[in-house]
């Protein structure tokens, strides 16, 4: 019997129900938890091609600029305000009920350790600033970071208050953090460059270094030594440790200024060694310019010791900085960093970690970590990773399993130090090469929606450098930028981009900060909106 032909019609009919089908199944919505959950969806296919040229890069980088300025002179101005306002009510509060609004709100901001934190006023944010710039968060982060600027705000600000910055190689060598150090230490004083960490093989505009044969250094990320059989790596997630050399009586580490360095990474008046395990009689010995400043026998230790040495006051100054040599006689620490600052304002710490996630806190030895960060007086922390997760998320549970992850990092650091603000610093646009077009990786729009919004259950704050460089595609046109601003890699900043990344960053923390001076100085004349 000859089969009947099939009308063309129905043919169309059976493909496009099998279309249909096909497009009701990649556009299930997210809450759906199915045995097929791995499956890709809609947005595992979406890689849109930038919306910019390298001229629009130039265009939108000077948008930002087009806000209101929130200058050094602002700040002050703003400062000045609040000082005179003390001032001219302070024999109003002081007859103030305990129980008074006006008389609370001020405990409550310049009490850190209050339990009732106080959020303060950031309605006209979004007219001050552009909104691409704006920081991220619920009233939660924002009280945290009101507590923050309550430290900031007190005139001596001694001793010096501490913000760690932890991320992947865009901020290696000191780029961006180098930049914010320079910018805040401008605003609120202090000077130094922060932790260094020793044997550090890769330059740093924050100092230069040399040291004798024998150093090995040990990381958590990146390439891990198999033979490192402890989770003591502490805050730099790094040590170094030498083993002695024939006819080699001493080991050294040596550090001197970076001749394109920041002018206040010269000066500093405490130096601040930190170790892991320590060996009961190594001797220490610390020489500025060839002058031993201390001598010094190192206690024994399994996990943390932390030397302190006052410099004699004004004598940096004095005696420029040209070199600071540790020596060490004995058997070998685990020697974890380099501390250098002044005893007031602010210090910045750069911690990079080449090729890290950002999940690997919790891998470390916790004890240990918590005794390091609390050795001094750290006041906030930020977070810049994510790019290197990125080639390797494949689909959207894999982004969302690593913001689980990257989830539980942001609980441990408020753990260790709780009311401390924490900032992620989001990815920024990555690129690779489809056909003969640069597009950005497939994954990269949803990852940072992802850290976003996991940071915000948190309670911490998001800064979207994805969306500041003006998102999908956008590092093809700044690496076309002309000078330009990215590198051929389509990955990393150039040092000019990174300085671009910076004051951006620096433009809205100031923001915020000009806000917060702006309230304080209402809430201490007793103006309410």
């Amino acid at each position: 019997m000859k089969p009947k032909k099939q009308p063309v019609s129905h043919t169309l009919a059976f493909l496009a129900s099998i279309f249909l089908v096909i497009s009701l199944f990649l556009s299930r919505p997210e809450s759906m938890s199915t045995l097929v959950w791995e499956f890709p969806r809609w947005e595992n296919f979406d890689s849109p091609d930038s919306a910019l040229t390298a001229e629009e890069v130039q265009t939108l980088l000077a948008s930002y600029q087009e806000d209101s300025p929130l200058d050094t002179d602002s700040i002050n101005a703003l400062q000045n305000t609040v000082e005179i306002a003390n001032k001219s009510d302070s024999s109003e509060r002081a007859k103030a009920a305990p129980s008074s609004p006006i008389s609370s709100q001020l405990d409550a901001s310049n009490n850190p350790d209050a339990a009732e934190q106080t959020t303060y006023d950031r309605e006209s944010a979004s007219r001050i600033i552009h909104p691409d710039l704006l920081l991220h968060g619920n009233s939660s982060a924002f009280a945290s970071l009101s507590t923050f600027f309550s430290k900031l705000n007190a005139p001596e600000r001694s001793p010096s208050l501490h913000v760690f910055h932890f991320g992947d190689s865009q901020i290696e060598g000191d780029r961006i953090t180098g930049e914010l150090r320079s910018k805040w230490q401008q605003t609120w004083g202090g000077s130094g460059p922060g932790f260094l960490s020793p044997a550090q093989p890769l330059p740093s505009l924050s100092a230069k270094q040399r040291w004798s044969n024998g150093w090995n250094r040990y990381t958590r990320f990146g390439k891990v030594n198999d033979a490192i059989l402890h989770n003591r790596y502490g805050i730099m997630a790094s040590f170094a440790k030498y083993t002695q050399v024939e006819d080699t009586i001493s080991q050294w580490v040596e550090f001197s200024p970076h001749p394109r360095g920041f002018k206040k990474n010269r000066t500093f008046d405490e130096i601040h060694l930190l170790f892991g395990q320590t060996t009961d009689g190594t001797k220490a010995t610390i020489t500025i310019n060839g002058d031993t400043i201390d001598a010094s026998r190192l206690r024994q230790d399994s996990l943390h010791s932390h030397v302190v040495i006052d410099m004699p006051t004004d004598s940096i100054n004095t005696t420029p900085y040209e070199s600071l040599r540790i020596g060490f006689e004995g058997d070998s620490p685990e020697f974890h960093a380099v501390g250098l600052w002044s005893r007031t304002g602010i210090a910045v710490h750069n911690v990079a970690m080449r090729g890290s996630s950002g999940t690997l806190f919790r891998q470390l030895n916790r004890a240990q970590l918590k005794m390091q960060l609390k050795s001094v007086r750290t006041e906030m922390i930020l977070l810049q990773y994510g790019g290197n997760a990125v080639p390797y998320l494949e689909d959207s549970a894999a982004v969302r399993r690593f913001g689980g992850w990257f989830a539980s990092q942001i609980r441990l650091f408020q753990s260790i130090v709780p009311n401390a603000p924490i900032i992620v610093i989001g990815p920024s646009d990555m690129c690779l090469k489809v056909g003969t077009r640069m597009q950005t990786y497939p994954m990269l729009p949803y990852m940072r929606d992802v850290l976003k919004q996991k940071a915000m259950d948190e309670n911490a704050l998001y800064w979207d450098v994805f969306e500041v460089m003006g998102g999908a595609g956008s590092m093809a046109a700044w690496f076309g930028s002309s000078p330009s601003l990215a590198s051929a890699d389509h990955v990393h900043f150039t040092p000019r981009g990174a300085r671009e990344i910076a004051g951006l960053f620096n433009k809205s923390f100031q923001t915020e900060w000009a806000l917060w001076q702006a309230w304080q100085a209402d809430q201490t004349l007793g103006i309410t909106p």
